[in-house]
């Protein structure tokens, strides 16, 4: 039986995406596609946390 999670418990799921993300800014690079990727994950995060937040998540 799968647990849904709470919305605390969705919010450190996703703080940690956003850690990782972060880590992944450490190395630099010029690559479009690399930028991105990067910014189309850090909006998923964003996206998500307003659904959390908004009771929609």
């Amino acid at each position: 039986m799968q647990q849904r999670l709470s919305p605390a418990d969705r919010i450190e799921r996703l703080a940690g995406d956003l850690h990782a993300l972060a880590f992944d800014m450490r190395e630099p690079s010029r690559s479009t596609k690399r930028a991105e990727r990067i910014i189309s994950e850090a909006e998923r995060i964003a996206g998500d946390v307003r659904a959390v937040v908004r009771g929609r998540g």
